[in-house]
C-alpha cells in the first residue's frame, strides 16, 4: 500500500469514527440541573412575596436549604400555608411552582423601596448546586 493510500485511508476511518461520537444529555448523565424562570416579586405591605417556576431537567433533585437577598434583612421560605420551611425537595425532571397557595419566599425588613417595574436578584442556596439566583420583577 502506498503511503498516500493509507493516508486516505487513515482520513477516511477517522471521518467515521468521529461521527459516532455521542455526547450524553444532562438526563442520560444523571446530573442535576434546575433553572428559575418567571420570577416575579409581589409587594405587600412593608415586604414582598416571591413567586417563581424550578424547572429540573437533571435526572436527579436537589434540596433548598435556605433563601436570601439583598434587598431584605430577612428572606424566609414558606409553605402555601405560611408555615416555615427549613428544607424543600426539588424533585428531578419536574416543574416547581412556587405560588400563593404553594411553596413561596417571603421578604420581610426591606433595605430599600420596591418600585414598580423593579428587578430583584433572590438567592436559593441548595444542597448540590449551591446558589441559584432568581430573578424577579417588582408588580
Amino acid at each position: 500500500m502506498t503511503p498516500r493510500a493509507l493516508a486516505v485511508a487513515a482520513l477516511a476511518g477517522a471521518l467515521a469514527c468521529g461521527g459516532c461520537v455521542h455526547y450524553p444529555t444532562v438526563m442520560e448523565a444523571g446530573g442535576t440541573m434546575v433553572r428559575p424562570d418567571k420570577g416575579r416579586a409581589v409587594r405587600e405591605g412593608a415586604g414582598a412575596l416571591v413567586y417563581f417556576d424550578l424547572k429540573s431537567t437533571g435526572k436527579y433533585g436537589d434540596v433548598i436549604t435556605g433563601v436570601h437577598t439583598p434587598v431584605a434583612r430577612q428572606a424566609q421560605l414558606v409553605s402555601g400555608k405560611g408555615k416555615p420551611l427549613t428544607r424543600l425537595e426539588v424533585p428531578g425532571a419536574a416543574v416547581l411552582s412556587f405560588t400563593p397557595t404553594g411553596p413561596h419566599v417571603v421578604l420581610s425588613e426591606l433595605t430599600r423601596p420596591l418600585v414598580l417595574g423593579d428587578t430583584i436578584i433572590v438567592t436559593l442556596v441548595l444542597e448540590k448546586m449551591g446558589g441559584l439566583g432568581v430573578i424577579a420583577t417588582v408588580e
